[in-house]
């Protein structure tokens, strides 16, 4: 699940607009000082660009931890920071596109609006865009994956059997119950993340999982 959205303009550092999906004294307090962090860095980075007059392009950028992932992505036009903290186990590449659709959003709906709160530092003519966040995250919970078996276990081991798939296929495809991420499936194995990945993703393109 996704915790928090922020909006950051990268001009300043201030927050101009933050939407939270789960209590914040939930999140660890590392999880958070972490964050602001590498805020705090890519801020740096952008406005040292800045100065010496180059022309700074998107960015992304990701830190993964074992509880959580911060995702960061830079809008050149509204030079604003649209960040997010978020479960480790959710999609990061769904989280990037949501996290890029947000901006586009918000740099339609709210640029002659950036322009007052640059003069002005008056933030309350963003708070109708935490409707939009809602819908784009649905509610936080857009990222979040739990792979399903969709064939009996019979057939699956007429898959095993025809070589479709191998032995650590077959195990990790029964372990996808609907319940358990690709997280907890990679923890459980004791496999690293990426290649419970692309296991699943094998079983999805072979429509044995729905992933």
């Amino acid at each position: 699940m996704i915790y928090k959205v922020y909006l950051i303009d990268a001009d300043s550092g201030i927050s101009i607009f933050e939407v939270t999906f789960r209590e914040l004294k939930k999140i660890q307090d590392d999880i958070l000082t972490g964050f602001f962090q590498v805020i705090n860095k890519t801020i740096d980075v952008i406005q040292e660009s800045m100065t010496k007059g180059r022309r700074v392009n998107e960015m992304n950028r990701i830190v993964e931890s074992e509880d959580s992932t911060i995702l960061i992505y830079f809008h050149p036009l509204s030079r604003v920071l649209f960040c997010s903290i978020s479960d480790a186990d959710d999609d990061t590449e769904k989280i990037e596109e949501i996290i890029h659709n947000i901006a586009t959003r918000f740099w339609k709906k709210h640029q002659s609006d950036l322009k007052v709160f640059r003069a002005t530092t008056e933030k309350s003519r963003f708070q109708t865009f935490s409707a939009d966040v809602e819908n784009l995250t649905i509610g936080g919970r857009i990222a979040e994956v739990y792979p399903k078996l969709l064939v009996v276990k019979k057939v699956l081991e007429k898959v095993l059997l025809m070589g479709m798939i191998d032995e650590i296929d077959f195990q990790i495809a029964l372990l996808c119950t609907g319940n358990s991420s690709p997280l907890k499936i990679s923890r459980s194995t004791k496999k690293k993340k990426k290649e419970i990945h692309d296991i699943l993703k094998k079983l999805d393109e072979l429509d044995i999982i729905e992933f």
